[in-house]
């Protein structure tokens, strides 16, 4: 039985590895990075086909009652915000930290040991070339120009250039890490809601859509001062603003205009302007005072409560009607008005005489609120991507060793890569120190 298990014990483990090891090394290859990568692109595409973060009733219409409770159990409704795909980006960051680490370690420990190579050595390379003129620092450095000195002692010196190069791979891969982490600050600490304004409304709060939509507190207010909208020939919108003021502790910071293009800003919070639409408010005359009441919104004094629940534009060729909601002896009731027909325009509520007046069609703003405290890290990401790129294809590293032997010395060059242009280089220095090729 023991024989057994240490059969499956090597079939598993490769011998001199253990399971930690193995995994470790598992992780850390790019063959897991293309697994990752490939799952991350499905989740993406996936997130592009379902819509996001609308809710139930949106879903409903689009897929089967089974499909969307697929869909809600994967958290596909959310491709982004769900565990699995945080997940894959977490596990994306370790495999290229460990894969960065193997690969850049040994790189660091053998730039610190510059050293002039055996002469059998130095004329084994494919460029070198011996010169008997004897040659100062002064006049070595003005032919090296650009190329810095990593070593210097009794047998020669060592240059190099292009140092920077060597590590444009590894500042992409750091690039990489930065916008994860951008990415994920973004996700536990920013937002993105939206808020709808009439003229004259102000709000402190931004409705986070999803399945369960809730209220989040901005620390700050909104109030719409005015909302305009302009339209071409054919009925399309040509430009829609709101004029609002930024308010705080109950004091107005500043006024702006929101336009498509020009969001406003403050304290991190980016507002865009993102919609418009209209709903209809109603005039009453409740008890001899004039109210006007938007769907839903509701009014109360001493005498009477009621609400403008439900909005129909005819009703049963009547024309225009109001449902309102009230309360009768602690009771919800319902009662219809009709604005056209006089008997049914008009009803004593809770002992109060209520009169449906008028229909106004109110235009309201739809602001999207957003904010994201690791875009700066993903700016700075995409920065040092740009700038790895550039240093890894348009520099190179080269290196040129000088050894002092009997009657002159020894010069041999290397190049990593782009070895063409470093041999016309290496002839132009040959040309320069008159030397012979060894």
């Amino acid at each position: 039985m023991n024989a057994i298990k240490n059969k499956a014990a090597e079939q598993v483990t490769p011998p001199g590895k253990s399971l930690f090891q193995s995994l470790q090394g598992f992780i850390a290859s790019i063959k897991f990075s293309i697994i990752l990568l490939t799952c991350i692109a499905l989740g993406s595409i996936i997130g592009t086909i379902i819509k996001q973060g609308v809710g139930p009733d949106e879903y409903l219409s689009l897929y089967s009652e089974h499909t969307y409770q697929i869909i809600n159990l994967l958290g596909l409704n959310d491709v982004y915000h769900s565990p699995w795909f945080i997940a894959l980006l977490f596990l994306f960051a370790i495999n290229l930290t460990l894969c960065t680490v193997r690969r850049f370690m040994p790189a660091f420990k053998g730039s610190k040991k510059a050293s002039v190579p055996e002469e059998s050595a130095m004329m084994d390379m494919s460029m070198s070339f011996r010169a008997s003129t004897s040659i100062d620092d002064a006049h070595l450095f003005s032919i090296l120009k650009g190329y810095r000195i990593s070593y210097s002692g009794v047998e020669g010196k060592v240059f190099q250039k292009g140092v920077l190069s060597k590590y444009g791979v590894l500042l992409i891969h750091t690039s990489i890490m930065l916008i994860l982490i951008g990415g994920f600050v973004g996700l536990v600490a920013g937002f993105k809601g939206f808020m709808v304004l009439h003229k004259g409304d102000t709000k402190n709060t931004i409705t986070i859509g999803g399945e369960k939509p809730y209220e989040k507190p901005l620390g700050f207010s909104i109030k719409c001062k005015e909302f305009q909208v302009s339209f071409y020939p054919n009925g399309a919108p040509k430009d829609y603003v709101s004029t609002v003021e930024v308010i705080e502790n109950g004091k107005i910071i500043f006024e702006k205009q929101i336009r498509v293009n020009e969001p406003l800003s403050y304290k991190g919070v980016h507002i865009y302007q993102a919609s418009y639409g209209s709903a209809p408010s109603f005039t009453f005359t409740i008890g001899g005072e004039r109210v006007s009441l938007r769907e839903k919104e509701a009014y109360r004094n001493d005498n009477i409560s009621l609400m403008p629940i439900r909005f129909e534009q005819d009703i049963h060729n009547f024309g225009p009607g109001i449902m309102v909601a009230y309360l009768e002896q602690g009771e919800p009731r319902t009662v219809w008005f009709v604005k056209n027909i006089e008997r049914f325009n008009e009803k004593i509520i809770q002992g109060v005489p209520v009169r449906f007046v008028d229909i106004q069609e109110n235009i309201y703003t739809g602001l999207s609120v957003s904010r994201d405290p690791g875009i700066w890290i993903v700016w700075a990401g995409f920065a040092f991507i740009l700038f790895g790129l550039y240093i890894n294809f348009f520099q190179y590293y080269r290196r040129i060793y000088i050894r002092n032997i009997a009657g002159g010395y020894l010069v041999a060059g290397i190049a990593i890569k782009n070895k063409e242009a470093f041999k016309k280089e290496f002839e132009m220095l040959r040309e320069k120190l008159n030397g012979i090729p060894s």
